[in-house]
């Protein structure tokens, strides 16, 4: 039997690629991989700007809330137009508040009888105690609206609290008000300290926000008279810190809690 050898013809024609082919190749692989790579790496970048920048709103949302949080404070716990006591710096803001809701009154009386006499020393009260030396007060009578501002002078009492100058004043009891109110007043300062935002309650200093991002502070006023102020607009300003173009503004208004 013989057997038929296979026809190597086939081979005759056929042949592997050239050095010059694979290099041609191995360039094309390679500029094609770099395409790949070029448009992974700028979809990432532009995935990472968009979520610093969904972060940066994010947190200047944050803040701004913050910030009118504590402006809203203006006036807390005190007569109307005895909030905001300062309106000539844009970037601070001055104001008094209650903000250890520290409060009393006269004992109840006849009308047309006094509750204090201009000139007195001391005032009496329902309950004194929870006041100190030193103590910033509003005397207020709710049915004129006359106010005046004094101080404690001493230690008080249950009954009485001593004061800092003499009443300026003749408070009397009248039909629709048969009391007078004396409440504790803090003052306060929120202003821009570089890029934190501190506040400043009777000299002492804390830190309300402290972010590398943050420009500018800002705020402006409904009135140019400090005790009609009503509303007071923020506005905030943040950078990005990896991109100087990267700008935004935050702004919101703020009714304030005992305005005139």
């Amino acid at each position: 039997m013989r057997i038929k050898k296979p026809s190597l013809k086939f081979l005759k024609n056929s042949r592997g690629f050239t050095m010059t082919e694979l290099l041609i190749s191995a360039a094309m692989g390679v500029v094609m991989l770099g395409v790949v790579a070029s448009i992974y790496v700028k979809e990432d970048k532009i995935i990472r700007q968009e979520t610093e920048d969904t972060n940066s709103r994010a947190k200047g949302r944050h803040l701004i809330k913050v910030l009118a949080k504590e402006i809203r404070m203006a006036g807390f716990g005190l007569p109307a137009g005895v909030g905001v006591t300062d309106v000539s710096a844009a970037d601070s803001v001055t104001f008094r508040a209650n903000l250890d809701v520290v409060r009393t009154t006269t004992p109840p009386g006849s009308v047309g009888t006094s509750a204090v006499a201009t000139g007195a020393n001391s005032i009496t009260v329902v309950d004194g105690s929870t006041f100190s030396n030193g103590d910033t007060i509003v005397i207020y009578d709710p049915n004129f609206r006359e106010y005046e501002l004094n101080s404690v002078s001493g230690s008080p009492s249950t009954g009485s609290i001593p004061l800092g100058t003499a009443v300026a004043s003749d408070y009397v009891y009248a039909t629709n008000s048969r009391l007078v109110t004396v409440n504790k007043y803090n003052t306060v300062i929120i202003y821009q300290d570089g890029t934190a935002i501190k506040k400043s309650i009777d000299g002492t200093v804390s830190t309300i926000i402290s972010d590398s991002s943050i420009s500018t502070f800002s705020l402006t006023y409904d009135s140019a008279t400090a005790s009609n102020v009503d509303k007071i607009s923020i506005a905030l300003t943040m950078v990005d810190s990896d991109d100087s173009s990267g700008v935004i503004e935050f702004n919101s208004d703020v009714s304030l809690r005992n305005s005139s």
